[in-house]
């Protein structure tokens, strides 16, 4: 299953993406793309307060557990994604429930590097451009460092000359699901 977060403009281009037919025929999968209304958010770390609202996250999270429970899905194979808000909320989603997912790729987001300790067992390929005046890329930089120094073992892409939309580059790489749909949960 791929959770996916979108961004403060309401578009998942993951989900998008994942509900092409080759897409579904190469890698069977569930997909949850849930919605958060302009007044709310996923999650927002503590520093960070050009993200306002309710925090939808629980709720997400709440309803990814009935997904699981209702479904054939593998527990070992739970990913989370997402872009800009939804890159924090990706970064969020694993802090608060590490144990649920095998894999992360946040785009263009970030999180408090505090909560690195708590991430580090799971797999995650974090992607910003490096021209992003929306969220600094500085966001993404200090979690990737935060991750290595709590024993993790992020991977990290940085576009050179990208601006905030370095999700459809991501999500257009082939690359980007072989990796994802590899990863299995750790024990």
């Amino acid at each position: 299953l791929v959770l996916t977060l979108h961004g403060r403009g309401g578009n998942t281009e993951a989900a998008t993406v994942l509900a092409k037919p080759e897409m579904q025929k190469k890698y069977p999968f569930f997909v949850m793309a849930p919605a958060v209304g302009r007044a709310n958010t996923w999650a927002v770390p503590q520093d960070f307060s050009k993200l306002r609202g309710g925090q939808l996250l629980p709720v997400a999270l709440e309803a990814l557990e009935a997904v699981k429970q209702e479904h054939p899905i593998d527990a070992d194979r739970v990913y989370v994604t997402g872009q800009s808000m939804g890159g924090f909320g990706s970064f969020g989603a694993v802090a608060a429930s590490p144990e649920t997912f095998a894999a992360a790729i946040p785009i263009c987001g970030g999180w408090a590097p505090a909560d690195a300790e708590k991430m580090k067992d799971v797999a995650i390929w974090v992607f910003h451009g490096g021209a992003d005046r929306t969220v600094p890329v500085e966001r993404s930089r200090s979690m990737v460092e935060a991750l290595k120094k709590a024993g993790g073992q992020p991977k990290y892409t940085e576009y050179e000359g990208v601006g905030h939309n370095s999700w459809s580059k991501t999500y257009a790489t082939p690359e980007t699901w072989e990796w994802l749909f590899a990863q299995r949960r750790k024990k």
